[in-house]
């Protein structure tokens, strides 16, 4: 009697356990692929071989620091999926925790944005983790709702992800997260919006995909701007059409932007989408048309066309600014000021003098700076400091003269190669102490290491330039302070900043 007393109550306990444990350790909620099989391959071998061979036939880029945000393509595979390939070749380079998609709802009106409660969105390659976290945090803000209504059948996330999941592998499912928003009608809210997303991932070391196709060309799409004309001219007049909505994405102008969609009623799909990127609080530092293409190029009928680009936008947060407001202009002019400075020394052996009347005022506070040359890509020479022992603009000067003509490492520049180099400088913010490597960022934080009377620094976008991982950063860190590889390890201290980064283009 005891006995069956006792086995009633151990499995009267384990069904307990049982319920509690199914309520704690639910199934995890995976939003299934709606394209497999129609937009793109449905078997994951077909699937992978093709997203390779699409990246593999990108010609070499040149990388790029601080990408922020890509804007790509969401058409089928055979149309758009060899433009997309521009921007994974150039996302393949970098080493981002969160990737946040900016889709464009296609079969659902969505006001606001749209979340997902998943868990995982999964493809014929395998899961992808979803920052379901993000999303519920997210959503307590209004405009922001959960609606998997909306995203169950939208193909303008989903297609990017078997790209995602080639070039990061693994971690896409692990390590990796990724945020999926569809974006609504704002209304005059986008820079509320903005703002808010802003803040939620400034600091996880994100970049975003704004999901667009391009012009929407032909009667199914009821825009015919070009009617009666030979396939040739629909080509070159859908390309003038084109670049002039990506010129003022170009230059990070959202108003711009707008202004030219709404006036020339250009069918952007992902309008709302690259709103929203260009109205996040970014300070840009280059932007570059990666690839365009027409599916009236591709398949030669242009009765209708769908136009596809590849552009990536770089730049850094100004949650993570270094202190200083400089225009486009501020910039122009310290790295103007630094090839004048360079030329002075190396023509006349003189320093140059400018009346501070001329210096603009953001360009006089103090602040540590580096200036960085490069010869056809190559390091040419970098010298700064960390303390700032004038104002800005005054930095500027003695260290570009330094780092053509006093930086151990190279011999002197000479004229002939003056017109070789290009200039890049970095100003810092004040350096914090770093307690923990988690706290490291890569892409985002420069580091400093002293230790026994070594002092060594290495600027945020060398660990991006050279693909090292944290421990990589820091062993670095330690042959540049002339210390043993592990001396972060052992008593070394650590000091992490950010640097606003910009330079000349080629």
């Amino acid at each position: 009697m005891r006995t069956k007393r006792l086995l009633r109550f151990i499995l009267f306990g384990s069904a307990i356990l049982l319920y509690f444990g199914c309520i704690r350790n639910p199934e995890p909620k995976v939003r299934m692929p709606a394209l497999a099989g129609q937009w793109y391959p449905g078997k994951m071998g077909e699937l992978a071989y093709a997203v390779d061979s699409y990246i593999a036939s990108v010609p070499e880029i040149p990388p790029m620091r601080d990408v922020k945000i890509l804007i790509l393509p969401h058409a089928g595979y055979p149309y758009s999926g060899q433009v997309a390939a521009y921007g994974y070749a150039l996302a393949k380079m970098l080493r981002p925790d969160l990737i946040v998609i900016f889709g464009t709802p296609h079969r659902a009106h969505v006001r606001g944005v749209a979340l997902s409660s998943c868990d995982f969105f999964e493809t014929p390659l395998g899961k992808v983790k979803v920052d379901k976290e993000g999303s519920l945090a997210l959503s307590k803000n209004v405009g922001f709702s959960i609606n998997d209504e909306a995203h169950r059948l939208e193909h303008s996330i989903e297609i990017h992800l078997p790209f995602l999941q080639r070039i990061y592998g693994k971690k896409m499912e692990k390590e990796i997260s990724l945020l999926p928003l569809l974006i609504g009608e704002m209304g005059n809210d986008i820079e509320k919006y903005a703002r808010i997303i802003a803040s939620a991932i400034c600091k996880r070391n994100p970049f975003i995909i704004a999901s667009s196709d391009f012009a929407h060309y032909g009667p199914r799409f009821e825009y015919l701007p070009f009617v009666g004309k030979s396939n040739s001219e629909i080509q070159e007049k859908l390309k003038k059409l084109d670049m002039g909505a990506i010129h003022p994405i170009l230059k990070f102008d959202r108003e711009g932007f707008e202004r030219y969609v709404t006036s020339t009623g250009i069918t952007v799909c992902g309008r709302n989408p690259i709103a929203l990127a260009l109205a996040l609080p970014i300070g840009l530092s280059d932007a570059k048309l990666l690839k365009y293409d027409t599916s009236c190029a591709i398949t030669g009928e242009c009765d209708h066309s769908v136009s596809y680009a590849a552009i990536a936008i770089a730049g850094i947060w100004k949650e993570m600014h270094v202190g200083v407001e400089l225009t486009e202009s501020d910039r122009n002019f310290l790295l103007r000021l630094s090839r004048k400075s360079i030329r002075s020394f190396l023509v006349n052996k003189k320093r140059i003098v400018l009346n501070a009347a001329e210096v603009p005022s953001s360009c006089r506070i103090r602040k540590g700076v580096f200036v960085t040359l490069k010869k056809f890509g190559q390091l040419r020479g970098c010298i700064g400091s960390v303390i700032p022992r004038a104002e800005l603009y005054e930095m500027v000067i003695e260290h570009a003269y330094h780092a053509a003509c006093c930086d151990p490492r190279f011999l002197p520049l000479t004229m002939d190669e003056f017109d070789q180099i290009e200039i890049e400088i970095s100003i810092l913010s004040e350096p914090v102490e770093v307690h923990s490597i988690d706290e490291i960022v890569i892409g985002r934080d420069g580091l400093i290491i002293e230790k026994d009377g070594h002092m060594g620094l290495l600027l945020p976008q060398v660990a991006v330039e050279q693909g090292w991982s944290k421990e990589e950063f820091l062993l670095w860190l330690c042959r540049k302070a002339n210390l043993p590889d592990n001396a972060w390890r052992m008593g070394a201290r650590i000091y992490r900043f950010q640097a606003l980064v910009f330079g000349e283009r080629s």
